[in-house]
């Protein structure tokens, strides 16, 4: 599963690997010097083979139009994120729709003193302790809550906008700690949300990249990913040092997401930094697809 994680930087290794096999052919003792021409001729292969499924991620055409609805998908790291700053984002960016993850009792009094229910008044979920906690909050009504047997916990409800739709609040067992749990829920996933009818859109932590098993078997099932239909190129969503010490804020693989089916597609993601939380958050702004 970690292998997995990093298939995206295959790119690289291969780049690598074609370099260092160039620098070493010209020493090589001709009787393997058609094997070292050989590797640095696969390595190219790999190079071209994966910058052509790269291109399209920065290049391709994408949704055009005024967004829609604008949402946002942040996991709170135990209720350590800093509130005041994912309010002001939630203001800046204009969210509709947010999904925290990892809302912990204290986080959500810290969010509600930032001004988050004047900006997004309907709310579903609850919080919890240390990596439990879903909740979403939302300037449209919430209905038809339903608790999705997630391990960190899910939520499944009825949105209320302009043009309706389900929404699954997601936040995935972690597969390191439990590879059984994180198959469990992704079992939960592909079972659940394809039998929700209509428009339907999924946001949160699924602990898991567009490269693993359950994630395309989901894909497949005619949902998209919204940061490869708006074509927004490489957005890794983890780890966010923020202003964690010890932390680099580099990204590495994106494990949050928001998937869409149905009325909704993506014009554009982006992502931002959100001070004492591991995660970047993750912002989408949505168009509804012609009828």
């Amino acid at each position: 599963m970690l292998v997995t994680s990093f298939v995206p930087f295959a790119l690289v290794g291969y780049l690598v690997a074609a370099i260092g096999l160039a620098v070493l052919r010209p020493g090589t003792d001709p009787a393997l010097k058609r094997w070292t021409t050989g590797g640095i001729v696969l390595a190219l292969a790999g190079v071209v083979f994966h910058g052509a499924l790269l291109v399209p991620a920065y290049f391709g055409a994408h949704p055009t139009g005024k967004p829609e609805l604008t949402v946002m998908a942040l996991n709170l790291r135990h209720g350590n994120g800093e509130a005041t700053r994912a309010v002001a984002l939630v203001r800046s960016q204009h969210v509709q729709l947010a999904t925290l993850e990892e809302v912990t009792p204290a986080e959500l009094a810290r969010l509600s003193a930032a001004g988050l229910n004047q900006l997004l008044p309907y709310s579903a979920g609850a919080p919890g302790p240390n990596d439990a906690g879903t909740m979403i909050f939302s300037t449209y009504p919430l209905t038809a809550t339903q608790v999705v047997p997630l391990g960190h916990g899910a939520y499944r409800v009825r949105v209320l906008a302009p043009t309706p739709f389900w929404l699954v609040a997601v936040h995935a067992t972690q597969p390191l700690v439990s590879p059984g749990g994180w198959r469990a829920d992704w079992g939960v996933l592909n079972t659940v949300v394809p039998q929700l009818p209509g428009s339907v859109i999924l946001m949160g932590d699924f602990n898991t990249t567009l490269d693993h098993g359950p994630m395309r078997d989901l894909l497949g099932k005619g949902f998209h990913d919204a940061a490869r239909t708006a074509n927004s190129g490489w957005q890794p969503t983890w780890p966010s040092g923020g202003s964690i010490a010890g932390i680099p804020d580099l990204g590495l693989i994106a494990i949050d997401h928001v998937i869409t089916r149905g009325a909704y597609d993506a014009i554009s993601t982006e992502t931002f930094t959100v001070p004492n939380t591991d995660h970047r958050a993750l912002v989408a702004r949505l168009a509804r697809t012609a009828p």
